[in-house]
């Protein structure tokens, strides 16, 4: 259970690093694409690794309240606004937790690059969704 319950969190944690590494593109158009040598020497912290954490999960669950939303949107201009209010509630949650999309992104696109940073930040997230479960149980 235990291997299947880490394997699926890899393979989301690899999916969602990538969606927030696009996700943060989008909001950084105008800027090069990083250079994939130097984003492998990206030194981040544990403070950073936490702030990114607490940012991806609530990414993450933004995401999923909206992909529904934008699903069933009806039309393309009805969806394009529920992207863009989207978009804007995860930029809030990422400065919510204390960091600029450009850091979320670079070290989304390190750990993309990086397995010891991507596996310090599945630890984290493993515990961060344990301990939000336990606190949802607890609230019910």
């Amino acid at each position: 259970m235990k291997l299947i319950k880490q394997t699926l969190l890899t393979a989301v944690l690899t999916t969602g690093l990538a969606s927030g590494a696009a996700l943060a593109q989008q909001q950084n158009t105008q800027m090069p694409a990083p250079d994939t040598q130097a984003t492998k020497r990206v030194q981040v912290t544990e403070q950073q690794v936490e702030n990114f954490v607490d940012a991806y999960v609530s990414v993450q669950f933004i995401g999923q309240e909206y992909q529904a939303k934008i699903q069933s949107a009806g039309d393309q201009e009805k969806a394009l606004k529920l992207q863009k209010e989207a978009r804007g509630k995860m930029e809030t949650a990422i400065a919510d937790s204390g960091m600029e999309v450009e850091k979320y992104r670079e070290i989304s696109l390190a750990a993309n690059q990086n397995k010891a940073l991507r596996s310090r930040i599945a630890e984290k997230i493993s515990a961060e969704l344990e301990a939000r479960q336990q606190a949802q149980k607890a609230d019910s």
